[in-house]
């Protein structure tokens, strides 16, 4: 919604005038004057192509992530890693078609990344710290109270960065409880535009209540201002969706059952047979080193691959392939079973494939035969779903949709071990279930390149840190 994405939208043109700025900054530095205008728009014109490949590199690598970037040292941590891979991109590109850029700039390029990422960088802190919490700050009224309203009313007050403070529903004026229905009617109080602006609530208890909250809510409706349900703000606050809301009727017919998108439907088929055939034909020289590396370890009676009964769209059962990381006969150990550092269970070679994620390219191959897309929940398996459904409140609502080799909760939640990760994971996956479009898959695709280098525990110890 508006009210949440304009923040990013802020930081975008920042960067896009912080972009140009470094530019000017480079130029200026390089010759120790002030460049004439025509040397500078000849740059400008070249060095625009790298805009999108520079805002990218921002958005995969967390740049515009309030929570991750509220924090000093992970915003020194992204700066730093963006640097490195933003200067590489560039001087690749430079480099490759510099006879139809007409310039090969070392030094000003140099010079032009390591402005606008220094210059990047105290624009977050500037935002988070200054912008957000102080300036543009939204005054947040709720209208109702059950246990999510009240997770949200505490977390608010202790995370500034994310730019809204809670404040107190104004006085109502006289209510007419005879008024059985809601309508404009009538202002409950005196000029509300300027203590609230943005009103949260509670449809179920405001349509227990109609004279109420339709009072408050017909006032809201007149000066303009901003209302959205507690379910939504709570889900673009933080990506994920309540398990105990999904279950509603309500909450199904509004945003799952019977909602169709065939062109989407049919372009993401496309794209995932597309996806799979180049990312197989690419990875062959991978997969062909690792059959050979995991023989050469075992032995040549050693299964190369691993394979096992997964749960599927609509809870149909397939064999998901894998490169075998652990010992024969290491899912014996029973399904929801945590790893633990050094667990004799995964080879030498094993460990290395898992770190680095090659060990889930066989997926592609589960891709192009349409059991699984490129992006939608983890297929889990079968003797784990067994147990999640009978103990995870509406487990099976992940089903609805294909699984995938990534997805929403595998970028912002790590792997699960238990009963309880599972429930938060859940979350995430319904998210994606109500939310899933183009463009969000190519987020994820996006940002996947960054989850590929963050370890499951360091995902586990920044989850269970205050934001």
């Amino acid at each position: 919604m508006l009210i949440f994405r304009w923040r990013r939208l802020f930081l975008f043109l920042g960067d896009v005038a912080l972009f140009y700025a470094a530019l000017w900054l480079a130029l200026t530095a390089r010759r120790f004057t002030i460049v004439p205008l025509d040397f500078y728009l000849q740059h400008v014109k070249v060095f625009s192509v790298f805009l999108p490949v520079w805002t990218a590199v921002f958005y995969v690598m967390g740049f515009y992530d309030l929570r991750r970037i509220n924090r000093l040292v992970n915003l020194i941590n992204i700066s730093l890693i963006s640097f490195v891979i933003n200067l590489a991109a560039a001087s690749a590109v430079f480099y490759a078609f510099y006879l139809q850029l007409g310039l090969t700039p070392k030094t000003n390029l140099l010079l032009t990344v390591v402005f606008l990422h220094v210059l990047a960088t105290l624009w977050r802190r500037v935002w988070t710290r200054v912008v957000l919490s102080k300036i543009l700050v939204q005054k947040v009224a709720f209208l109702g109270t059950n246990p999510l309203i009240e997770e949200i009313k505490r977390d608010l007050p202790v995370t500034p960065h994310l730019g809204f403070t809670v404040v107190p529903l104004p006085e109502m004026g006289k209510v007419n409880s005879s008024d059985g229905y809601w309508r404009p009617n009538g202002r409950c109080c005196v000029d509300l535009a300027s203590k609230v602006d943005v009103l949260v609530v509670d449809a179920e208890e405001a349509e227990r209540n109609p004279a109420v909250g339709g009072l408050m809510m017909s006032t809201a409706v007149m000066e303009e201002i901003p209302i959205i349900t507690h379910l939504d703000f709570y889900e673009d606050l933080y990506g994920k969706i309540p398990p105990d809301s999904a279950a509603k009727p309500s909450w199904l017919l509004s945003n799952v059952l019977h909602k169709s998108n065939q062109f989407y439907a049919v372009f993401k088929r496309g794209l995932d047979v597309f996806g799979a055939v180049v990312g197989l034909v690419l990875t062959l020289p991978l997969t062909l080193t690792a059959y050979m590396a995991i023989k050469i370890e075992g032995g040549l009676r050693t299964p190369v691959f691993f394979v096992q009964k997964r749960v599927g769209h609509l809870g149909r059962r397939f064999i998901i392939w894998k490169f075998r990381t652990m010992v024969v006969g290491a899912s014996k150990a029973g399904p929801l079973y945590k790893e633990e550092r050094g667990d004799s269970r995964i080879t030498k070679l094993g460990k290395f494939l898992r770190g680095t994620r090659l060990d889930e390219i066989p997926q592609l191959w589960n891709v192009l035969k349409g059991d699984m897309s490129l992006v939608g929940p983890r297929p889990e398996w079968t003797r784990e779903v067994r147990i999640l459904e009978s103990s995870v409140p509406h487990y099976h609502l992940r089903h609805l949709i294909k699984p995938g080799v990534t997805g929403w909760a595998q970028i912002n939640y790590h792997a699960t071990s238990s009963q309880e990760e599972s429930v938060e994971k859940l979350h995430y996956d319904l998210y994606y279930v109500k939310n899933m479009s183009l463009a969000l898959d190519l987020g994820i695709v996006l940002r996947t390149f960054r989850r590929i280098f963050q370890k499951d525990s360091v995902m586990a110890a920044r989850a269970a840190m205050p934001s």
